[in-house]
């Protein structure tokens, strides 16, 4: 059969020559609609867009960079949400786009800032996602300084306005906090990220503050930052319980670590409900099938991984930063009543 052309969608749909061209090529001329009907003949015909044409015509590369931190080849500990659950959702949002996500795996921050410069300076993709945000972040920088359209998977603290998505972990800590101490806990831990990261001091702030309104002290002790692993959870219960006045409550910042918990709950002989209690961020809905379930603050990673993709393209186009924030309050899922029997 011959190849399809454009001129085969344009008899396919009734449309003109140019605007199938302009469709297919993403023109702004073109409305929404009109380029999802020229989309859908494309795939039912059979054509393929010869990107290099394309490609030498606009100067684009119609690629998106996703900078993701990929576990080491011996890294054999669970860390929650892999990059491929983050990427699958970037995925579909660019599905009907001409643009097409490549991943960029790193092994740490120093690397990602490398990776990132240098698709940068050589314009090897026409946007960027990134996550693992600090509160003063040099990748965001040295993006705004070259005007390169990105999107972050977390919040900045000092660094200028930029677009981004992240869960809402002042909130989601200032209710867990307070849910907990209305339910008679005086003793609650903080089972955090690393301390470079920018939402684990948004989550140590709002931790202190709902203390603060609760009227709890706030005991550096029951605090730990680590990788979230389930070995990091176990050693937070071993050490926490440990102390003189140890914590009735855990506030795991993932599932992983809140696994761990467990461990560490049943190496010190404690019953869940009984002596103490774990509550967890939920981003895979595992914790449904701990024994027993516990109570999260459920936010499907699909969510704002979509959502990542969707504003990237829309940055890409020149909208504004300020425009494409957004922080999503996870939904409490109440599989325990956490108060102490």
């Amino acid at each position: 059969m011959p190849r399809p052309t454009i001129k085969t969608i344009a008899q396919e749909t009734g449309l003109s020559i140019a605007t199938v061209s302009k469709a297919l090529n993403d023109s702004p001329q073109v409305r929404p609609e009109t380029r999802a009907i020229v989309v859908a003949a494309a795939a039912r015909v059979g054509y393929q867009l010869n990107m290099h044409g394309v490609q030498l015509r606009t100067g684009k590369t119609y690629q998106v960079a996703a900078i993701m931190t990929a576990p080491g080849p011996r890294q054999n500990e669970w860390e929650g949400v892999e990059y491929a659950q983050l990427l699958s959702g970037i995925s579909w949002a660019l599905e009907e786009s001409p643009y097409r996500v490549s991943l960029y795996a790193v092994r740490n921050f120093e690397e990602s800032l490398a990776t990132i410069r240098q698709i940068v300076s050589l314009k090897k993709a026409d946007g960027i996602i990134v996550s693992g945000t600090r509160a003063d972040d040099p990748r965001v920088r040295i993006m705004q300084e070259a005007d390169f359209p990105f999107v972050t998977y977390g919040t900045t603290i000092r660094n200028a306005p930029h677009a981004y998505v992240d869960a809402d972990n002042e909130q989601m800590i200032r209710h867990s906090v307070a849910r907990l101490a209305g339910r008679g806990h005086r003793r609650i831990a903080l089972v955090n990220p690393m301390a470079d990261l920018s939402y684990s001091l948004t989550r140590l702030d709002a931790y202190r503050a709902a203390l603060e309104a609760a009227g709890l002290p706030f005991d550096p002790a029951l605090v730990a930052h680590g990788h979230l692993t389930p070995a990091f959870g176990r050693e937070c219960v071993l050490s926490m319980s440990a102390l003189p006045s140890p914590p009735t409550a855990y506030i795991c910042a993932n599932e992983a670590s809140a696994l761990g918990a467990f461990s560490g709950f049943h190496a010190r002989g404690l019953v869940h409900g009984r002596d103490a209690v774990i509550n967890a961020t939920d981003d895979l809905n595992v914790s449904q099938y701990f024994a027993p379930p516990i109570t999260t603050y459920f936010l499907p990673i699909h969510e704002p991984s979509e959502l990542l993709g969707r504003y990237i393209l829309r940055r890409m186009e020149g909208e504004a930063p300020e425009a494409l924030q957004t922080l999503i309050m996870p939904k409490l899922i109440e599989r325990s009543d956490d108060r102490l029997a």
